[in-house]
């Protein structure tokens, strides 16, 4: 059975490895843990509200990390085979963006960015400094 404690203990082990030194989980893990919060909030069958004061007094609360994180995977997914697509779709299931455009000024979406350049370092080339 899916409930509040057990959905705000993915979410804390998902907050420490975003926003602490010495985070637990790397990119990838994250993702995963991303895509297993995602289908818990999903598949929740309690009364909603009983979930969103989830993170609320830390660094990002339940429904700005979802948020954040479908803006993030938005950009940074490698394609409709890859993790990344796969919590973008998790995520998709629970926030519907219908009309807007993504904000990249949400805490959850830059702790996933400067994640996800830690994991894949763009090549110098790219920079194309000379």
């Amino acid at each position: 059975m899916i409930t509040p404690k057990s959905i705000n203990r993915i979410f804390n082990v998902i907050d420490n490895s975003l926003f602490t030194i010495n985070g637990t989980l790397d990119y990838g893990r994250v993702t995963e843990a991303i895509i297993l919060l995602a289908d818990q909030v999903h598949n929740f069958e309690g009364d909603s509200t009983e979930l969103w004061h989830i993170g609320e007094c830390g660094a990002c609360c339940l429904d700005d990390l979802i948020i954040g994180a479908y803006w993030h995977y938005t950009d940074w997914h490698k394609g409709q085979y890859s993790k990344e697509y796969e919590a973008l779709c998790a995520l998709g299931r629970v926030f519907d963006p219908q009309m807007t455009t993504g904000s990249t000024d949400n805490e959850a979406y830059l702790a996933l960015e400067a994640m996800a350049l830690d994991h894949n370092p763009m090549p110098k080339s790219m920079f194309n400094l000379e």
